[in-house]
């Protein structure tokens, strides 16, 4: 992907102040995307733009200026099929993160409910993450995939599924502190027997009752729906539902440079998600911003030990111009 040295200046839009490192972030970012988005596109896969990122394309034609991070989601039954197919699908260095990973260090590197696709700091040497990544030093940059559900027709179905599903989330939030207590043995006992498995308690264990939660997630099938919701969401949110047919057809819309796919109503979707969406409101979302700010003390120690002495700013432009090697 191609961007122009202007992309990355410093720049104030809409009154706030994006870094050079941010605007890094975000064409790392779209270059995830552009591989996520063909891989789906050769495998007849639809996704959509989502949460931040709809609203971004809509009302900025790009990133919102204070968000850090791209989002995208796909329907359940295109969602599986992305699942079983990304880890043969995705280039070298590109890897899937989450409950769904191969191996223990990559379901632990996005113990979230959802996917994410990042690179993989193992395979990737760092003078050719530079590259790729237009000088962006930080690892596993990457995107979050998430899934669509059917909201069953059936009442007494629907609130036993989001009862089991908060269940989960809660032993999910809680385990270290029931683990600390002696009780997490006897937490995941009681969701076995409300959820009438058996999961076989070993190290993979907090990791099986991750793809449980999504399973209860999934339990509608689209024929029996009428509406989509993301549970996470709507545990908290009981207007975050979607009539089904808002995502029956597709829309491209600029996306700083390259277009994105978001759902043909995406109107009534973002009014769905953040009611009277074109009003700004200046916040960093439900994360810290910027989502790297933790990883920068280490990455100028790293850069005092090659013998750098400039900003880390400078240290990114001359390793991404090939002026540097480290």
């Amino acid at each position: 992907m191609i961007f122009s040295n202007k992309f990355f200046f410093k720049e104030t839009r809409c009154g706030f102040e994006i870094s050079e490192m941010m605007k890094r972030a975000w064409a790392a970012e779209l270059e995830v995307l552009e591989i996520v988005a063909d891989i789906c596109k050769r495998n007849q896969l639809q996704y959509f733009a989502d949460w931040g990122t709809l609203l971004g394309a809509v009302r900025h034609q790009g990133f919102i200026p204070w968000d850090d991070d791209i989002d995208i989601c796909l329907k359940r039954e295109d969602y599986n099929h992305l699942i079983k197919i990304l880890p043969q699908e995705l280039p070298y260095g590109m890897t899937m993160a989450g409950m769904y990973a191969e191996t223990k260090r990559l379901q632990n590197a996005a113990e979230v409910p959802q996917l994410r696709v990042i690179a993989d700091e193992t395979l990737i040497g760092f003078n050719d993450y530079m590259k790729w990544f237009h000088g962006f030093p930080y690892q596993r940059i990457g995107i979050d995939i998430f899934p669509l559900d059917y909201i069953s027709r059936d009442k007494e179905f629907v609130q036993v599924q989001k009862t089991l599903f908060q269940q989960g989330m809660e032993l999910i939030t809680n385990w270290n502190d029931l683990e600390q207590a002696g009780k997490l043995e006897e937490g995941i006992r009681m969701f076995e027997l409300v959820c009438n498995v058996k999961l076989f308690f070993d190290e993979d264990v907090k990791n099986k009752v991750w793809r449980l939660i999504d399973s209860l997630a999934s339990l509608c099938g689209k024929d029996e729906a009428d509406y989509l919701t993301n549970y996470t969401y709507w545990l908290d949110r009981e207007h975050y539902i979607m009539k089904k047919e808002w995502y029956d057809e597709v829309v491209m819309l600029p996306f700083e440079n390259i277009e994105i796919a978001v759902p043909a109503k995406y109107h009534e979707v973002l009014v769905a998600q953040f009611g009277d969406y074109m009003v700004p409101i200046q916040e960093a979302g439900d994360h810290n911003y910027p989502f790297y700010g933790h990883m920068e003390n280490e990455l100028v120690r790293q850069i005092r030990a090659v013998g750098f002495n400039g900003s880390v700013e400078e240290f990114c432009q001359a390793v991404s111009s090939g002026k540097l090697t480290v």
